[in-house]
């Protein structure tokens, strides 16, 4: 259990995932600009990309030097493209672009093997869970 009380599941034992689904990989540079309007985005761009069809999950990390990276998670190229140009997102792209990057490169990769371990769901700690 998370420290809120909630259950957390690795990406491989999410329940409905397709044995191969595809990777959206943003990786940026960001500005000194408004964190505040920043997060208020992002965080819209998080519930959107939840509500869109083929979406399946997200992760999300960013370093003290303002270099960070998202992986979405999409069920097929249909759902990518969709996503790309829903027109809440290609404004945000466009805002992106002007108030928040110094650069970013977006990179799409098909996953065709996930193994995971994760000590918290497997009472022999020493044990690889793989799919």
């Amino acid at each position: 259990m998370a420290e809120d009380g909630s259950q957390r599941k690795p990406v491989a034992m999410r329940d409905g995932w397709p044995d191969t689904y595809f990777a959206v990989i943003f990786t940026a540079q960001r500005t000194m600009s408004d964190e505040n309007m920043y997060q208020i985005i992002a965080d819209r761009m998080v519930t959107l990309a939840q509500q869109q069809r083929g979406f399946l999950g997200v992760e999300s990390v960013r370093g003290d030097d303002g270099v960070g990276i998202t992986v979405s998670y999409w069920r097929d190229h249909e759902a990518i493209s969709n996503w790309r140009n829903n027109l809440e997102h290609l404004a945000a792209q466009q805002m992106g672009r002007k108030e928040f990057y110094d650069w970013y490169h977006v990179r799409v990769a098909e996953i065709v093997s996930h193994r995971t371990f994760d000590a918290s769901f497997d009472t022999d700690a020493g044990r690889n869970l793989e799919d």
